[in-house]
């Protein structure tokens, strides 16, 4: 039997993650989140390698910081709506995001988004692509009651 120490993160990541690229609009980053009703995405650059993560939080900072904000629904609509543009995800994204790969424990990684003050790691190939996503609801499923 494989303890909830022993099991790997495989086994709960998110396969196959939506991803976006370096250079992509902030309009085009609220359509993405909103219309796939996730918190944040990995960035990856022309060769699909992970370089960033950006989340709705950082979105939002950034439409707060210009006197913009409103609920993520109206986001797309609002910055299509400017005459200037928002930036593009290069702006807002963290840049390296802490990773893990499949056979990392789950306990290995739920400390290390502890210890880092994250609520997603990025599940990344030998080939530095994403291949997966955990959130912190994903580790909490595992522990029962």
């Amino acid at each position: 039997m494989t303890t909830t120490t022993q099991a790997t993160i495989e086994t709960i990541m998110t396969r196959n993650p939506v991803v976006i690229s370096m250079g992509t609009s902030l309009a085009e980053l609220a359509e993405v989140l909103e219309g796939n009703q996730i918190s944040g995405v990995p960035v990856v650059d022309p060769h699909e390698q992970i370089v960033g993560v950006v989340s709705k939080t950082d979105l939002v900072s950034r439409l707060v910081e210009g006197g913009r904000a409103g609920f993520l629904p109206d986001l797309a609509r609002a910055a299509s709506d400017l005459e200037e543009p928002l930036g593009s995800v290069d702006d807002i994204m963290t840049g390296d995001p802490v990773t893990a790969v499949p056979t990392d424990s789950i306990a290995s990684v739920a400390r290390r988004m502890a210890s880092e003050c994250v609520h997603r790691v990025i599940v990344i190939d030998a080939e530095r692509r994403p291949v997966g996503v955990v959130t912190t609801l994903d580790v909490l499923g595992v522990f029962p009651g």
